[in-house]
């Protein structure tokens, strides 16, 4: 097609377009010849000329564009398409210009405008003549033909002008001044000719795609009405989102609500059974590939390359879902709607979906035909949802026929909920002969791990697991569900109004998840983050009112959704649950989250003897760790709860139940039972017991006192008296001169603050809006390090009254330093920084904003050795890292440019670093603090360096150390590291100073 265009169809255009453009010069207003107006036109000569211009070029520009073909034959296949577009693309030009002839000829342009129209017409066409030919010639012709015409009309422009023909030389000129403006924006026009070019194909094509896929559509619905029908069914049947033991006081279209799962491939031995993962900020940041990249790769010979898939999942991690998505997605033949990776087209298959718990009784007691199956799968549906009221039976041979053309998608849900392994074991046999029998079909089986480990298979499969959800899919899910339900509720009305309500709650629970770790490591999961939602929604506050979420979640996994699915037990949530409490409490007091059957025996097997099912300990843990998820298998015989917080929760439950709260306030201090205490308060018809027991602690706990820091946000039952106890400890102690009470009041609001901290992302945390250091906090800072205080204050304290109040007075670098004191309470993964500098309502002073940051992977090597007091490896790392930071580490030195320019984050955290692990002995700005209180400055001076050198141990005995001979321990001088090799020179670390003070650290 390509070689037709550019060696037939381009050249004919050119030469009929040619012949049609002279025709136009001559018809044009105001050169054609018009005696009653004075108007003479053009001579025969000029339009004869002005002619065997334009043939000359076009002859000799598809001359050129077929010298090019052959030159570049090896290269055609690869640009063929661009250079065609382009060609092709260029005659738009011609369109437009006999468009506006058009208009003239219809006498539609008012009389006035005609003659400067008909001569865009005229320059129009005459460039839509030459520019297809003229974009298919090599770069240097262009430039060539350019310069010959432009510098040919500048030589007719004066020569018309000269013998007084006006008119001539008006249309030479404009050709003469369009062939420069071409040659100096050549490449601008080619790309706008290309890019108009391809958005018209591009266009052409979607629509093409759009109208032939509902021709096709058409057709298929009118040569067979079954499968029509059948399609229609499964809609009906799959267009809602379940929510299997939710309250369902709205049903959601699942299409609207439902987040593309990641999936990869991982072996059945390898799979996670818990419901939550153990790893969860692995997950927060994952991005794995689809179900649908999975349908749509090839193999070499276009051949599907998965045809048999096993999903494995964890329980709510949306097996079940993905599948009635497919289903759904293929019946209303939208398939090829999405996108996969490498623009690989997904099969158009149709949908047969099993729920192997409702086929389980016929695979055992026929052992069927696939054949067979699914035309009883198939009658069954259509008679379910009445599609039509005619007799509309499935085709002779419909099955057998699809089956033989691979056009089939056999999705099999739920190996794991047939209950009885024996007759699990009979069906994933039936299912192998299946998978046998129809080699080339695509079949997708389902189940948890441990359901389908538990069972053999001798076939060749690929295994895929689903993975947890990661932040950017909890965010699309929420903001997806809260749109929907607030749609639902308000009887399907949805404008701006609405979506902004639905937006604001989403963000309000997306704000609440990322801030509770508990919470975070629950939301990665589907069914666990849809409870989350659920409960949020009904205005239950989060994580506040925590209790009732796993209150709910509770029930909803230990019953409720077994009954939605179908599948009876025999007990209740509440018989489930109490045995489950008292394992929970049994782990509490051993201070542990794992047990065996050993353990678990002795603690219910009395319990477990008047239940009327599941009696027995080994079938009552294996029920709740298959079917419930509360309990995973952490090991082989090693079991625990799913999460910590289930484990604290059911705890809670049982010490009220029991009423055994003497256990929390004999553990009041531990913070092994600080969530337990909280859980239990928020639930207890009176917590007074656990804040007096708090309270009179006679040596006060600052874990004891965070654990009822915030009873008024949990809503503790407190009586009044207590309450102004606590408020007396927590809040007056931060104006008392009482060092010990002000010490653990300041200790108790700055350890709230840290735990309060924003997540923005799995490496930031940043302090609340307008919530800054209070005057307390930072006299706390004061008095550890004897730092001085702000200008403002007097005494070194703060005024009466301020204690509460934002401190300001402060310069960045006093900032900075509260940052790394307030870092040495904090984790060495993390560190503590300025969020910005952010300007007080009056004033010019500064207050201080704090971030946590995640320590970058970069520097855990030097934090590590700091940590084990390694001091002459962390100085070794120290330069290593340094070089590294600036590019330097090949050539293993720095300049004094280097130094100068070193960005002042990652010079804030290498001190930050030093200082912390040594606990203030060592590290640049300790360095910088002595060398400035002994005088010194930019400016060398001999004496004051020298001091310096005695003062931090780098010289001794009147002559400098070599570095081999330094202290690398705590009892050398203060300052003494980091040293990175120092030699005595002055220059290196009077810049470092200098950069110190920049960085203002």
């Amino acid at each position: 097609m390509y070689k037709f265009t550019k060696d037939y169809l381009v050249p004919i255009f050119t030469v009929v377009i040619n012949g049609v453009l002279a025709y136009f010069i001559n018809q044009l207003p105001g050169i054609r010849p018009d005696p009653e107006k004075g108007i003479t036109g053009l001579s025969d000569t000029s339009i004869f000329a002005i002619t065997a211009i334009f043939t000359i070029a076009l002859c000799i520009f598809t001359l050129a564009a077929q010298s090019q073909q052959n030159s570049t034959a090896s290269n055609i296949n690869s640009s063929s398409s661009v250079d065609q577009s382009n060609s092709l693309g260029g005659f738009l030009l011609f369109l437009i210009g006999a468009v506006i002839y058009g208009l003239l000829q219809l006498k539609i342009i008012p009389e006035e405008n005609q003659t400067g129209l008909g001569y865009l017409s005229l320059i129009l066409c005459g460039f839509g003549a030459a520019v297809p030919s003229f974009l298919l010639i090599p770069q240097r012709w262009q430039n060539i033909l350019l310069f010959i015409c432009s510098g040919t009309g500048v030589f007719l422009t004066f020569h018309y002008f000269s013998v007084q023909k006006l008119n001539s030389a008006f249309i030479s000129f404009i050709f003469t001044l369009f062939s420069i403006v071409l040659l100096l924006t050549r490449d601008f026009l080619v790309q706008v000719i290309r890019n108009v070019a391809h958005f018209w194909e591009d266009l052409q094509n979607q629509q093409a795609d759009d109208k032939s896929k509902f021709i096709i559509n058409l057709l298929e619905d009118f040569f067979s009405p079954f499968q029509k029908k059948y399609y229609k069914a499964l809609e009906y049947k799959c267009r809602d989102d379940e929510t299997q033991g939710l309250d369902n006081d709205r049903t959601l279209e699942l299409q609207k609500v439902f987040v593309q799962l990641k999936i990869a491939a991982k072996s059945a031995s390898n799979t996670q059974q818990n419901i939550i993962p153990s790893d969860v900020n692995k997950f927060l940041i994952s991005s794995e590939i689809t179900i649908w990249d999975c349908l749509a790769a090839r193999d070499e010979k276009g051949k599907n390359l998965y045809k048999k898939l096993v999903i494995l999942g964890r329980p709510g991690s949306g097996k079940t879902t993905l599948l009635r998505y497919l289903t759904l997605i293929y019946a209303t033949k939208q398939e090829q709607n999405i996108h996969v990776e490498n623009s690989q087209r997904i099969p158009k298959l149709i949908p047969i979906l099993f729920y192997l718990r409702e086929i389980r009784d016929i695979i055992i007691s026929q052992n069927p035909a696939l054949e067979t199956l699914i035309q009883q799968q198939i009658e069954k549906l259509i008679e379910k949802f009445k599609i039509t009221n005619q007799n509309l039976s499935i085709p002779s041979h419909w099955v057998t026929n699809k089956l033989q053309q691979n056009k089939l998608l056999i999705m099999l849900d739920g190996l794991d909920e047939v209950a009885d392994k024996i007759q699990r074991q009979q069906v994933r046999t039936w299912v192998d002969e299946q998978m046998q029998a129809h080699p080339d079909t695509i079949f997708i089986l389902t189940s948890r791990p441990n359901g389908y480990k538990e069972v053999q298979s001798h076939i060749s499969v690929d295994e895929l697991e689903v993975q947890p959800f990661n932040r950017e899919q909890i965010t699309d899910f929420l903001q997806r569900w809260y749109l929907q339900t607030e749609i639902k509720s308000r009887a399907g009305q949805c404008d701006e109004g609405v979506r902004q309500i639905a937006a604001e709650q989403a963000h309000n629970l997306i704000n609440r998840i990322v801030n509770n770790r508990s919470l975070v490591a629950m939301a990665v999961n589907p069914l666990l983050l849809k409870m989350i939602a659920t409960v949020h929604r009904r205005g239950n506050v989060l994580p506040g009112k925590r209790v009732e979420l796993y209150k709910d979640i509770c029930q909803i996994l230990l019953e409720k959704r077994q009954r939605a699915k179908n599948i009876i037990d025999g007990l209740t949530a509440s018989q489930k649950q109490s045995i489950l409490q008292e394992i929970a409490l049994q782990l509490m007091l051993a201070r542990k989250r794992d047990f065996t059957l050993n353990e678990a025996e002795t603690w219910i097997s009395q319990q477990l003897t008047t239940l009327p099912k599941l009696n027995n300990t080994d079938d009552f843990i294996k029920h709740v760790r298959d079917d419930c998820a509360l309990l995973v298998e952490k090991e082989i015989g090693e079991y625990e709860f799913a999460h910590l917080s289930f484990q604290e929760y059911l705890a809670a439950v049982e010490i009220i139940e029991s009423n055994q709260e003497s256990i929390l306030i004999q553990n009041i201090d531990k913070t092994w039972w600080s969530e337990t205490i909280r859980l239990y308060a928020a639930q207890a018809k009176d917590a007074t017991p656990i804040v007096s027991a708090i309270i009179h602690m006679s040596s006060p706990s600052i874990n004891a006192f965070l654990v009822v820091a915030d009873y008024e946000d949990e809503g503790w039952r407190i009586e009044q008296q207590v309450r102004d106890e606590l408020v007396n400890k927590l809040d007056t102690g931060l104006e008392s001169d009482d060092a010990e009470i002000f010490n653990l009041a300041v200790e108790v609001k700055l350890a709230k603050r840290l735990n309060n901290l924003v997540r923005v992302d799995e490496n930031l945390e940043q302090d609340r809006p307008n919530s800054y250091i209070t005057c307390a906090e930072y006299q706390l800072f004061i008095n550890d390090r004897k730092y001085s205080p702000p200008p403002n204050w007097q005494n070194h304290k703060f005024r009466p009254g301020d204690a509460k109040k934002t401190v300001t007075g402060l310069n960045k670098r006093d900032a900075n330093r509260f940052c790394t004191w307030l870092s040495g309470k904090e984790l060495k993964a993390q560190f503590i920084k300025l969020e910005t500098f952010c300007q007080p309502l009056e004033g010019d002073n500064d207050k201080i904003c704090l971030t946590r940051v995640k320590l970058p992977s970069k520097y855990s090597q030097l934090a590590d050795y700091l940590y084990q007091q390694e001091w002459r490896k962390a100085d070794e790392e120290t330069s290593r890292v340094m070089l590294q930071v600036v590019g330097k580490e090949e050539q293993g030195y720095f300049n004094l440019k280097d130094i100068e320019t070193f960005p002042c984050e990652d010079l804030y955290i290498i001190n930050l670093l030093w200082v912390v692990e040594s606990q203030g002995r060592f590290g640049f700005s300790v360095q910088q603090d002595i060398y400035h209180s002994l005088g010194g400055t930019k400016e060398y001076n001999e004496k004051i360096w020298n001091d310096f050198g005695d003062r931090v141990g780098w010289k001794k005995g009147g002559s400098w150390l070599s570095y081999h001979d330094y202290t690398f321990n705590l009892n050398a001088p203060q300052g003494h590291v980091p040293a990175m090799g120092h030699d005595g020179d002055w220059g290196d670390f009077s810049s470092l100073a200098q950069r110190l003070v920049d960085c203002n650290i």
